[in-house]
């Protein structure tokens, strides 16, 4: 997360500094942390028979905060890595690069829900505010990519290479 769109974002664009970002996602996390509901502790989790009934029961809020936030997190990364790798080495359109992040909203779009609705499941107020905020901090990283990609596409993108793709370099 943020490997590639930070970099470009602070050395092509002026639209915001490093400074301005670390106060401000600082001050995203206090806030987040400031409206996370306390933990509850006598909760116990029920086992889940089948991988439908783990997401289901993630996705009411029935689960433990790091069954509902980990493997999702740890997938999504690697998606968002692989698809820059492939741009980075010109094997990836433009468009293929959009396209994965289409098919990966959805499944992000349940994963915040999951992981709010499952912050109240952990031991410590500090890892659901942390997990909460990640989430958010995710959502920044794809309007950050979505902002690249529209904006600023000459400085990710290699567009002298696609010679099919050319008009999104414009």
């Amino acid at each position: 997360m943020f490997i590639n769109t930070l970099p470009i974002i602070f050395t092509y664009t002026h639209l915001f500094s490093v400074f301005e970002a670390v106060i401000f996602l600082t001050a995203l996390f206090f806030l987040i942390y400031f409206y996370t509901p306390e933990v509850i502790k006598s909760w116990t989790k029920k086992p889940d028979i089948t991988i439908y009934d783990t997401l289901y029961s993630a996705w009411l809020g029935n689960s433990k905060l790091w069954l509902a936030f980990w493997p999702f997190f740890l997938l999504a990364n690697i998606v968002l890595f692989y698809i820059d790798y492939r741009i980075l080495n010109v094997t990836y359109t433009i468009n293929s690069w959009k396209t994965v992040h289409g098919m990966m909203l959805l499944p992000i779009v349940w994963w915040t829900t999951s992981v709010w609705r499952c912050s109240v499941h952990t031991r410590y107020k500090i890892w659901g505010s942390a997990a909460r905020t990640l989430t958010v901090f995710f959502m920044l990283e794809y309007i950050m990519r979505f902002v690249i990609s529209t904006q600023y596409p000459s400085t990710f993108f290699d567009c002298r290479l696609l010679i099919m793709e050319y008009g999104d370099c414009l």
